[in-house]
């Protein structure tokens, strides 16, 4: 394996670059787009058609540190688990301690500095796992300038904190996979846990992630004690939620009981690889499914008949899947008969009428925005989603020479999308932005494939300068 460089003078201040100028742009961002982080700004990058569903489930943590919503299919209030805990139980907790008219620009403000951690974590993970302090710096960056995250710092919504424990279980993982020590391997666990309790279709990707560390630690010193942490790390992570969950409905329910529910939405006769309202169910079918008492019962159920159509309707489960894969990298908008990846919305009408997009824009009051963004935000943000996808598809398969080293990367780039391609993605970008970092880290390195002074060390891959380590 190449050595690792020490982190010096020079790696230091890379790295306070990367987070001055991330905190720096979404802290500009706040101040003259959202009102000092008093509203939202005039860009959405997630979808807020659960928006109401959110504040009910912070509202009810806050309250009274409960969980309780009217879920889909339920025709008043109650304990449910369709949402993932973790955003709602973070901005729920902090509410306690913030008068309710600061509570919202508190928690942008708290993202402005998780974003800019995470930009720092990624610059430390790309650093690590390709060797090299350009990819690192060139990755910290683009992660930092990225205008899907700048944007969505001011939404209250659970992409800026996922991003960062994603960010956050590459870096602790890669380092921990490569030098062992047991804090590393602790807070592994504990970031895959948070990452799967923010957004449950992170999951997959978490407990793959930790069987890999776990067969990665055979090869490093007192792996046994690393593995024995990270794993301890994550059950202790996803314990209490699982045992409150045991408490209500009486099954084994990790995070959420709503998985058939999203895969119904993505198999059905009119999925198009976005969100799909029960709504659309017919009467008869909503009257059967409104019979079962118990949550998970009236998701299950939805599974069955999502099995169903796939048995009655073969050749629609490939054209769906399809239909989800472009909605996860591109976002997806229907207005009318037309389908389009950004638009406009001057009025409230129009904004409840756009129903999801790569990118929306939504009625705040007159745009702070200055004028030069607001005439060209469509052409940097489809070229952003362009050049990221391509360029980090190629990065990926560019870097397979330093696959042992960034490794949680190439996992996450098969496991994180994984669950939305099964089922469906969401209107907007929200499902694929945990996975722009990594895509930004491939982005850097197959930049830098280009450039003659670091093309050969990048290509010839880990095993070119020394052997691999002993098994």
């Amino acid at each position: 394996m190449t050595p690792m460089r020490r982190f010096g003078l020079v790696d230091f201040v890379l790295f306070l670059c990367v987070l001055a100028t991330a905190g720096g742009v979404r802290a500009g961002y706040l101040m003259l787009a959202a009102d000092n982080g008093r509203n939202a700004g005039p860009l959405v990058v997630q979808d807020v058609a659960g928006d109401a569903d959110l504040q009910q489930l912070i509202q009810s943590v806050k309250d009274n540190s409960t969980f309780i919503s009217t879920a889909p299919l339920a025709d008043a209030p109650e304990e449910t688990a369709h949402a993932s805990p973790g955003y709602p139980y973070v901005v729920g907790m902090a509410s306690r301690f913030v008068a309710p008219d600061r509570r919202d620009s508190t928690v942008r403000w708290g993202q402005c500095i998780l974003g800019a951690l995470t930009a720092g974590l990624y610059y430390l993970f790309a650093r690590r796992a390709f060797r090299s302090l350009a990819v690192g710096a060139l990755a910290g960056m683009l992660c930092a300038l990225h205008p899907f995250w700048v944007v969505d710092t001011a939404a209250i919504n659970d992409g800026t904190l996922t991003s960062f424990l994603v960010g956050l279980a590459l870096f602790v993982g890669s380092r921990a996979g490569q030098t062992g020590g047991p804090f590393a391997s602790l807070l592994y666990g504990l970031a895959l846990a948070g990452a799967a309790l923010v957004r449950a279709a992170l999951l997959p990707f978490a407990f793959v992630a930790l069987a890999w560390f776990l067969l990665r630690s055979r090869r490093l010193p007192s792996g046994w004690l690393g593995a024995l942490l990270s794993f301890l790390g994550f059950v202790i992570g996803l314990a209490p939620w699982t045992i409150r969950n045991w408490q209500v409905f009486s099954e084994p329910t990790p995070i959420v009981d709503s998985a058939y529910l999203h895969v119904w939405m993505g198999n059905n006769p009119k999925a198009d690889g976005g969100p799909v309202d029960v709504a659309t169910l017919s009467t008869e079918q909503l009257k059967e499914l409104k019979d079962f008492k118990k949550q998970p019962e009236r998701y299950a159920r939805l599974g069955r008949m999502a099995w169903d159509e796939m048995r009655q309707n073969p050749p629609a489960v490939p054209q769906h899947r399809l239909l989800s894969g472009l909605a996860f990298f591109f976002g997806q908008r229907e207005i009318g008969p037309e389908h389009r990846v950004v638009d406009v919305a001057t009025t409230p009408a129009d904004a409840e009428a756009i129903q999801g997009g790569g990118i929306g824009v939504v009625p705040p009051e007159p745009s702070p925005m200055p004028k030069e963004l607001a005439d060209n935000y469509e052409v940097v943000f489809l070229w952003t989603v362009l050049g990221v996808t391509v360029l980090g598809l190629l990065g990926w398969r560019w870097s397979y020479g330093w696959r042992e080293e960034s490794m949680p990367a190439a996992l996450a780039m098969i496991w994180i999308p994984l669950p939305y391609l099964l089922s469906h993605a969401e209107a907007l970008s929200g499902p694929r932005l945990p996975l722009d970092g990594v895509l930004l880290c491939y982005t850097a390195f197959a930049l830098l494939c280009f450039w003659p002074g670091v093309r050969r060390h990048l290509l010839d891959g880990a095993r070119a300068a020394t052997p691999p380590l002993p098994r």
